[in-house]
């Protein structure tokens, strides 16, 4: 059975730069997997993308699917048997991922997440947008780093997913950084798995041991890339919704940093650097 990565990095050229820093990453400490880019039929690879990426998938792009609700897609386009998708702007900065390849064994679809039922997700109301999709409830996730097989129950899966968004996708067009009217792939899948009854317990994500975190509302970040230190305080329970007014600060030790944004960017840029020095890039 093939196991290997796959990233995605379609539109912006900067997301191609980003997939390399990740490939690079990935060479260093877990070099025995294979990574695969998915990208624009006419996207020129940039410099060091053949010493990272094992294989490359050309895709076209579909006006259905804009931006990361591609995303939906990769099932097809990966040519392992089990793929971990990691979104470009992430790095494995630890050697401890096996552990996650064993926990995703146990299922065709694995992500970490929580159930939620009330408040307010991707500027929705969540009992509101339940109510409407018939739904008890969603998984909130980030969705920077998730697993799949090439099994019946993943295809299915996939199929369903993507039947459901064309079905949906204006009833679930909300506004966030990209502007009025977006899509985001989090509320979709947090809401077909909802509807589908599927939980995250056999990844969850807490204190040292943790999938992917994002460095959004990160305290501070410790990441040592030679000693494998991997440190993010994040706050929680944040006052008013406020992300400058947490009420409480959680340690975490995540396989994958997720720089949401690039940031901090200093601290991303070493990383990237030091990564592809050792990849020999």
């Amino acid at each position: 059975m093939t196991q290997g990565y796959i990233v995605l990095a379609t539109g912006d050229p900067k997301y191609l730069d980003m997939a390399v820093n990740l490939a690079a990453s990935i060479r260093v400490n877990d070099p025995r997997r294979k990574t695969c880019l998915v990208c624009d039929r006419v996207a020129a690879l940039p410099r060091g993308a053949d010493q990272v990426f094992d294989d490359v998938v050309r895709m076209e792009q579909d006006r259905r699917y804009p931006h990361v609700m591609e995303k939906i897609r990769v099932f097809a386009r990966s040519p392992y048997d089990s793929t971990m998708f990691v979104d470009a702007d992430c790095l494995l900065a630890k050697d401890d991922v096996d552990h996650w390849w064993r926990a995703c064994e146990a299922r065709p679809f694995s992500i970490t997440g929580f159930p939620r039922r009330s408040g307010e997700w991707k500027g929705v109301d969540i009992a509101r947008v339940l109510a409407a999709e018939g739904a008890d409830y969603l998984i909130q996730m980030n969705a920077g780093v998730f697993h799949f097989d090439r099994s019946e129950g993943s295809r299915a899966f996939f199929a369903g997913l993507e039947r459901y968004y064309l079905d949906r996708m204006d009833a679930l067009r909300i506004t966030n950084y990209r502007g009025p009217r977006s899509h985001s792939f989090e509320l979709v899948l947090g809401l077909y798995m909802g509807l589908q009854r599927m939980n995250c317990e056999n990844v969850p994500n807490v204190g040292e041991n943790s999938w992917m975190v994002s460095t959004w509302c990160a305290v501070w970040c410790d990441i040592e890339p030679e000693t494998k230190r991997c440190i993010i305080w994040k706050g929680a329970n944040h006052l008013f919704g406020l992300p400058f007014l947490p009420m409480r600060i959680d340690r975490l030790s995540p396989t994958f940093p997720h720089f949401v944004g690039l940031k901090p960017a200093r601290l991303y840029n070493r990383l990237a650097a030091f990564y592809r020095q050792r990849a020999g890039l």
